[in-house]
């Protein structure tokens, strides 16, 4: 046996014989071929849309455009997985049925169809936080693909929903922070990458990756706000109109459609430091953040993290102002408004239902209003604390297992958090925070639902 030692593993080949060799492929081009195999690069991608509800279209619209995005720039479909709920373009909400815009256009122009095409693996009840950690892991447990990327690839991974201080939400369930990192520093143990890149949109998605994502396993992170504040939809009524007809609903979120829409115009020598300062200063509402290895892989080249350029975008649509934006928590009343003053006032049936719609959303930001302020002072009541340190402060996520045992009192005593009550769950966060005992921030959460 001729046994020789390649970088990344080594190869044993037979000897031989001079007439042998002159019938087979030559040693040179086995050797080539072993060490292209050990030594190739591939991008993977995982994109997330982690809610559900036509108000949240476009969460599902940013996922499909970046599946676009990924498609395009010739990542392979196999190296992709997606979560959508994908109750969005099938919806009768949906004027557009089968159709997803992540832009207005003028009437006369037709939009950009980003859901044609999208390949979709996890729907529906799927899309659970435990499955998007085996996904990351690869951990087979999953029900449907897994990431199979190894320690000289590319990965990729954009979510996109809402969150709350150290946690971001899922159809049923949420992820928190300390789930999150440890499933990365996995990834990384396990040499299932050379550098990965997460984008991440969500209200206080900083407080996923602040003081918690090392800077030195090879992770760029960036997201849509800090620790403290909202993130913002964009293209949101009265500017959600795809060729004259109005959708109701914002198209895009802010953070997410500007840094898709600068990959859009293919700069194959921008750097992830440079996309980053473009999407900072086009994101006027909220502080774009970015964490881990900044250092290092800031002057990384943005596109080789959703493959190598290989086409401009299918479609141009001329630009469109961004300047109707909406807080995230606020965009599920927004649309219910938008439908109801659009609606057509000789249909009594429908607008009246609509009219519920929106009278049932108000009711509910009223209910967690009061509900979280009355749990607050139950805790502080207690414990002898500053009610305004638990409303107002911001205190740095730690405590995960108070901040869960808290999260699932309330929705077992009070009720289901909405996304607008999400905006809340930092009183929970502050209260583990400041108490250090979970017992005393559920027994405040029972005994205020009781």
């Amino acid at each position: 046996w001729d046994i020789r030692y390649l970088e990344g593993g080594v190869l044993a080949l037979p000897l031989l014989a001079r007439q042998d060799a002159q019938k087979t492929m030559p040693l040179a081009l086995l050797l080539a071929a072993f060490a292209l195999k050990a030594t190739s690069a591939d991008n993977y991608a995982v994109l997330v849309a982690g809610s559900s509800g036509y108000s949240n279209y476009r969460h599902q619209a940013d996922v499909c455009h970046a599946y676009q995005i990924l498609i395009r720039n010739g990542v392979p479909a196999d190296n992709i997985i997606t979560m959508s709920y994908d109750d969005v373009a099938g919806s009768s909400e949906n004027p557009f049925p089968g159709k997803l815009f992540n832009k207005p256009t003028e009437e006369g122009t037709p939009g950009v169809d980003v859901y044609d095409g999208c390949v979709i693996d996890y729907k529906g009840s799927e899309v659970t936080p435990k499955n998007f950690i085996a996904v990351l892991k690869g951990d087979s447990s999953a029900s449907g693909k897994v990431l199979k990327s190894g320690s000289n690839d590319k990965v990729f991974i954009n979510f996109v929903d809402h969150g709350a201080p150290g946690l971001v939400a899922f159809p049923s369930g949420y992820l928190h922070a300390d789930e999150l990192n440890s499933a990365l520093k996995y990834m990384n143990e396990n040499n299932m990458y050379s550098e990965l890149v997460f984008y991440l949109e969500a209200c206080e998605s900083g407080s996923m990756f602040d003081g918690l994502l090392p800077d030195n396993i090879k992770i760029y992170a960036t997201t849509a706000a800090n620790g403290k504040e909202s993130s913002w939809g964009t293209y949101c009524p009265p500017s959600s109109k795809v060729d004259g007809k109005e959708l109701n609903t914002c198209l895009g979120d802010l953070y997410s459609v500007n840094w898709m829409e600068d990959a859009d115009r293919g700069n194959t020598t921008e750097t992830l430091e440079g996309q980053y300062e473009i999407v900072k200063d086009e994101t006027s509402k909220s502080h774009v953040m970015e964490y881990g290895a900044v250092s290092t892989m800031g002057s990384d080249l943005a596109d080789g993290f959703w493959g190598a350029l290989t086409a401009k975008a299918v479609k141009k649509t001329p630009p469109v102002s961004k300047e109707f934006l909406v807080d995230s928590r606020d965009v599920a009343l927004q649309t219910f408004y938008s439908q109801y003053i659009n609606a057509d006032a000789m249909d009594i049936q429908s607008r009246n239902e609509l009219a519920d719609k929106l009278i049932s959303e108000i009711q509910l930001r009223q209910f967690a209003d009061t509900t979280f302020l009355n749990i607050a002072k139950t805790a502080m009541a207690e414990n002898n604390g500053i009610l305004e340190n638990a409303l107002n402060g911001h205190y740095a996520p730690k405590s995960f297992d108070c901040h869960r045992a808290a999260i699932q009192a309330y929705e077992q005593q009070c009720a289901v958090i909405t996304d607008y009550a999400l905006k809340h769950v930092g009183i929970l966060v502050n209260l583990c925070e400041i108490t250090k005992d979970t017992a005393t921030v559920v027994k405040a959460v029972k005994a205020t639902c009781a």
